[in-house]
């Protein structure tokens, strides 16, 4: 297309911004956000011209005001289309928060006004001003976001005064949002979907129905970046790096109830289970492994309990020989998600203590 990198990288932010792979993007990129936030402030603040903004300074207070109150007319118009060409548009209040929070200059702004210098479009002096402009108007943000939050929180409850609410009540909630306490699964493979399938069968048997999502799997499957599994009512598959503690936190996950690592790959699963438990130092964390040496390792980074697979196929073998039968003639048909409630009980008791 003929774009700059800057461009380039600008217009792949929004492309990805409302996908599936957003979290996961947001997780990578963290690590270096503080450093990249460094640079750019720097290299904006060598812009700022203190003996221009002096000397024209009726000029620059004129020029951030009208570029605020324009961005902010622009921005809240934006979100009064009708209702039958957006159905979810922003409501008033959301929009009017927005407005104000998106009305001050953007760092796009010293791409366009530094290649406009470069191709001599724009005087030096000019850009210069312009610069000092934008730099003016992203330094008062934080004041905007508390104008914003007054004039929004006025809004709103202007809106359930004179109208009621009219969503009926029901809270709005990103699709990509789970619970705060939700149990994690890291790793959506036969024995993930298993747990996952049990659990979120299991809480709603038992009532335990929220808005949002109480089970959530993670898996690096490319084919959920463009889609979110709801194989239980109650429960989300999800893309990302469950080892990562961004990603969950990046979906609404604060304080798990309990967390299984499911992965076969004991490297893997031992590098999860160590940063996992770093993260979230309360939540109950319980993992696979092949042998008991293997156990004990995952013991020693952090692990709840741990599943020895060679131990427990000999253990379960004669139960499930013996008591299959038993089970079909008495019509038991729960007990077989026994073992996976037993652990998200005891993650429940461990985390109350």
């Amino acid at each position: 297309l003929g774009l700059t990198d800057t461009a380039g990288a600008f217009a792949a932010g929004v492309l990805l911004a409302n996908t599936s792979f957003r979290a996961q993007i947001q997780a990578d990129v963290l690590p270096f956000k503080g450093i990249l936030l460094g640079i750019f402030f720097m290299d904006a603040g060598s812009l700022f011209d203190s003996d221009l903004v002096l000397t024209e300074l009726p000029t620059v207070l004129t020029g951030a005001a009208s570029l605020i109150l324009l961005k902010a007319l622009t921005v809240a118009a934006a979100t009064r289309v009708p209702r039958w060409m957006e159905p979810n548009r922003l409501e008033a209040h959301d929009a009017v928060k927005l407005a104000f929070l998106l009305s001050g200059g953007g760092e796009f702004a010293f791409v366009v006004l530094a290649l406009a210098e470069k191709l001599e479009v724009l005087p030096k002096d000019l850009g210069g001003l312009l610069t000092a402009i934008v730099l003016i108007t992203m330094a008062v943000t934080p004041l905007l976001g508390q104008v914003a939050a007054a004039a929004s929180g006025a809004f709103e409850s202007g809106a359930v005064n004179g109208e009621g609410d009219a969503s009926g009540g029901k809270p709005s909630v990103e699709e990509s949002q789970v619970a705060e306490d939700a149990v994690v699964i890291c790793g959506y493979g036969e024995v993930g979907q298993e747990i996952v399938s049990q659990l979120g069968l299991a809480n709603y048997v038992n009532g335990a129905l929220s808005i949002l999502p109480r089970v959530v799997a993670f898996d690096t499957d490319p084919a959920l970046i463009d889609t979110i599994l709801m194989p239980e009512s109650n429960a989300a598959v999800m893309y990302g790096d469950g080892e990562n503690p961004e990603v969950l936190r990046s979906h609404g996950v604060e304080d798990p109830t309990a967390i299984f690592v499911s992965y076969e790959d004991h490297e893997r699963a031992l590098a999860a289970t160590f940063r996992l438990r770093t993260s979230f130092d309360r939540a109950p964390i319980y993992t696979r492994a092949q042998t008991r040496e293997e156990a004990q390792e995952l013991k020693c980074a952090g692990a709840t309990e741990v599943v020895v697979e060679r131990d427990e196929l000999p253990r379960s073998s004669p139960y499930l020989l013996l008591g299959d039968q038993e089970r079909k003639l008495n019509g038991d048909t729960e007990e077989c998600a026994m073992p996976i409630l037993n652990l998200l009980d005891d993650a429940e008791r461990i985390s109350q203590k």
